[in-house]
């Protein structure tokens, strides 16, 4: 009797128990009510330089909703339109509102290929991460971008001349991209003899570099005689501050390749415009790719590994044209050191 009693006692205690522990124990159910949701404060950016440090965009991210309170991780996700995300530049985010400055805004448009001065198209969204659950996103925004150009201050040689009135503070300049003493840059000389010398500042009262005299091509440093050359036209100039060396080659330019009229067999010459500081041509492409290269030769040629409108150093890329269709087509060499390039489809 007693044995029948004590198991009889203990049933609602085991039970109790098992009712206990099922509510004491956490169960969470994933339910994903809502994603993310990107809103920003514009969407057409026009950015300047001066602006760098100011603030050009503010995103706000409403978080996902996975049916409880989660410690999801968020990130704004950039691409260029019609990439489809396959390879977007990501902003982890520590808050849910992100201030863009302009240089953030701007390193981010170059990044991806829009090329300076030149309004290009962004795809924006938000991406959500949480342990254990799909990745969620926000539908996408569309942020029209103009980036400027960065410019870097190169150690530099001035060049004063005739062709200029001699002012070194007007005259071009050939620049040192590894700042190792070899310069080279891009001036049109329109005359038929021009005599210039080299200066290390835009006056007369420092370094100043001449011609040896009756040593062609060679520089003594302090004064000397004025570097002559003969025939008006666009010219490559190259200076060495350390072997002492000078070259002037003269240059017309040209497109080609597989996109072109001529294919890989033959050049398309542009035409030099004195107001521009530029080489144009406006011609029919086809699907496929490009390069410039002057004299019809490919001595001196170049192309664009990253595919930002600069011109990358000799025997670089090819340029791929996507579209085919009637292009202007810009060659830029007046700011030393940038070599770029636009094409514009008409």
């Amino acid at each position: 009797m007693k044995n029948w009693f004590n198991k009889f006692w203990m049933l609602p205690v085991l039970v109790l128990a098992i009712a206990a522990c099922e509510k004491d124990e956490d169960r969470v159910y994933l339910a994903v009510n809502a994603n993310p949701s990107l809103n920003m404060s514009a969407s057409t950016l026009t950015l300047k330089e001066a602006d760098a440090a100011k603030t050009a965009l503010t995103a706000t991210v409403a978080a996902a909703d996975y049916g409880f309170a989660s410690p999801a991780a968020y990130k704004l996700q950039f691409d260029k339109k019609g990439n489809a995300f396959k390879a977007p530049r990501e902003v982890t985010l520590t808050t849910l509102n992100k201030n863009f400055t302009t240089d953030e805004i701007n390193t981010i448009a170059i990044a991806l290929g829009i090329t300076p001065g030149v309004a290009g198209d962004l795809e924006v969204r938000v991406k959500s991460d949480l342990l254990n659950a799909p990745t969620l996103f926000s539908t996408v925004a569309a942020l029209k971008v103009t980036p400027y150009l960065v410019i870097i201050v190169y150690p530099s040689l001035y060049m004063p001349g005739s062709y200029q009135g001699w002012a070194p503070d007007k005259a071009d300049k050939v620049v040192s991209v590894k700042s190792n003493g070899s310069y080279e840059g891009f001036v049109n000389f329109p005359d038929e003899t021009t005599e210039f010398k080299f200066t290390d500042a835009p006056n007369w009262n420092n370094g100043i570099f001449g011609d040896q005299g009756g040593a062609s091509g060679t520089l003594i440093k302090g004064g000397g005689d004025n570097l002559k050359v003969t025939g008006a036209g666009y010219y490559l100039v190259k200076a060495d501050t350390e072997g002492l060396t000078w070259t002037a080659t003269k240059t017309h330019w040209g497109v080609i390749g597989s996109a072109t009229p001529g294919d890989w067999g033959s050049d398309t010459d542009l035409t030099y415009d004195t107001t521009s500081k530029s080489w144009k041509v406006t011609m029919d492409l086809k699907v496929g790719e490009i390069k410039f290269r002057a004299n019809d030769d490919w001595g001196i040629n170049y192309g664009d590994k990253e595919g930002d409108a600069l011109l990358d150093t000799q025997n670089d890329n090819n340029i791929k044209i996507a579209a085919a269709g009637k292009y202007d087509i810009e060659l830029i060499f007046s700011v030393p050191g940038y070599y770029s390039y636009k094409l514009t489809k008409k």
